[in-house]
């Protein structure tokens, strides 16, 4: 019988393995010098990338508001402050926002910058609140035409010049949106003309779609929607007088709202008289059919929004009664019969 041959591993020498290591020390040597390097290179360059991002844009927005409204997302507000100008990088910000501090709990505020501040800075300001910055409250009512807005700000703004401020933004009627701005004691003309035309791009910007959709252009929009916020007192009248005006329009009736001759003469509605019905302009809707040239005030988003979705509705009259609730009829003996019925 054949014996198989014994097989055996060769042993390696103690001598031999310690010269096979010494022969591996300068590779791994290299190896850990490299890791060493690359993780040092790539430290400094994030380092230096994020001290770049970190400093203020060279085009930072000294003594500008920025509204920070209730229940914008940490994200939606380091896209803003990008947007404004504030930082360099949203995501720097976003980043710093949740690393240093609680993303849900940055103030809602009006935060005015004095000073370029680092993105680092401007995120402690966020978590902090602006509620120390020492501005005014400024409120700016709905249906407010350019000239009220002018005489009252000049009596809080002390650098606020309201002949400058009438001619340069009476182009602008209908666009000077309606809001409680929180600005500096030093707001000059200039800068709350700026803030309430940004703030009007700002509350519109989601409207394009539907803007594209009606059949009115985005000027005549707002001088319809400025007519009903004069008209109506509150959502579902707004929506009713528009479907009434835009039935109207529609079949080239003349709209004969009172608003636009409130806005010819600057008087009460209560005041107007027959014969103030009879002025000649192209604000007076009662004889001119169509809209008139301009806005006759500044319309919120809530008469905007009544004039792109209006209620559905045959009506063609309305009235208000003592009270100030509407009656709405869709031929002219109907509005007779609501006329005498509340209003004699």
């Amino acid at each position: 019988m054949l014996e198989r041959p014994t097989q055996f591993s060769p042993e390696i020498s103690s001598k031999e393995y310690t010269h096979s290591l010494r022969d591996m020390r300068p590779i791994i040597k290299k190896f850990f010098l490299g890791m060493v390097v690359s993780i040092f290179l790539l430290v400094a360059t994030g380092y230096f990338l994020f001290l770049s991002l970190n400093k203020a844009p060279s085009a930072f927005p000294v003594d500008i508001p920025i509204i920070i409204e209730a229940g914008t997302t940490a994200r939606e507000i380091a896209n803003i402050l990008e947007q404004e100008g504030v930082v360099r990088s949203e995501v720097v910000l976003y980043y710093t926002l949740l690393v240093l501090y609680d993303p849900a709990k940055i103030k809602a505020s009006t935060y005015i910058f004095t000073e370029p501040l680092t993105t680092v800075a401007v995120a402690r300001r966020l978590s902090e609140g602006d509620f120390a910055t020492n501005l005014i409250r400024f409120t700016h009512i709905e249906g407010e035409r350019v000239s009220k807005i002018a005489e009252r700000a000049k009596l809080v703004l002390p650098e606020f010049n309201q002949e400058r401020f009438l001619i340069a933004a009476e182009p602008y009627e209908g666009k000077l949106f309606p809001e409680t701005y929180f600005i500096p004691e030093t707001f000059s003309d200039e800068a709350l003309l700026a803030l309430m035309l940004q703030t009007f791009d700002t509350k519109t910007a989601t409207l394009q779609a539907q803007v594209a959709a009606s059949s009115l252009s985005l000027d005549e929009i707002i001088v319809l929607a400025s007519i009903v916020e004069r008209e109506a007192n509150n959502l579902e009248s707004k929506r009713l007088v528009a479907s009434v005006l835009l039935n109207r329009i529609e079949i080239g009736m003349a709209l004969q709202a009172d608003a636009s001759i409130e806005y010819i003469l600057d008087k009460p509605l209560a005041a107007l008289t027959p014969d103030d019905l009879k002025i000649d302009s192209p604000y007076n809707t009662y004889l001119y059919t169509g809209l008139p040239p301009t806005p006759i005030g500044n319309p919120g988003l809530e008469a905007i929004m009544a004039v792109l979705e209006p209620a559905e509705s045959d009506y063609f009259y309305y009235i208000t009664d003592n009270d100030g609730v509407f009656h709405f009829a869709e031929t002219y003996n109907q509005h007779l019969n609501n006329i005498e019925r509340y209003l004699r």
